[in-house]
């Protein structure tokens, strides 16, 4: 993590990059972020989603490797692996959850597109990012008070 703790790159391997925003997010509050670093020699991308979990109150030991199948595998966590061809440097990727809980994504200035659902939103949220696979690094972009908390580097 840079510091101004709004850009996070992965320092080695393809995972162990679990990342989350440090305060909650409000409902159809857009994430934005810019891919600063692309990877070769990888398969997979950025997984995006959220968390009811404080990342405050997480344990960096206890968390996995991956955020998607194994951290999503918890109760009080949704992530879905962003597809590769959108994981370009430079590309701006946005995303949100509704009050329904389904969580929307878009690419620069695309459509927005569904991208899952099923997420609890009578609770606090917080964005999760795994900086994972051909993804190598992100930077937080907007006017928000918001920065990343690293739970793995």
């Amino acid at each position: 993590m840079d510091t101004t703790q709004k850009a996070v790159k992965r320092q080695s391997s393809f995972c162990n990059a679990i990342t989350f925003s440090n305060r909650p997010i409000i409902i159809y509050e857009q994430v934005r972020l810019k891919i600063t670093k692309k990877q070769c020699c990888w398969s997979g991308a950025l997984r995006i989603g959220f968390t009811s979990k404080d990342p405050s109150r997480i344990n960096p030991d206890t968390l996995p490797k991956y955020a998607c199948p194994d951290l999503v595998s918890q109760t009080g966590f949704w992530a879905k692996a962003l597809p590769e061809e959108f994981a370009n440097e430079g590309n701006i990727i946005a995303f949100w959850v509704d009050k329904k809980g389904r969580v929307f994504y878009r690419v620069n200035d695309s459509a927005a597109m569904l991208f899952f659902s099923g997420v609890r939103t009578a609770e606090p949220l917080w964005a999760l990012i795994d900086v994972y696979g051909l993804t190598r690094g992100v930077q937080l972009l907007g006017e928000y008070c918001m920065s990343w908390v690293c739970a793995q580097g």
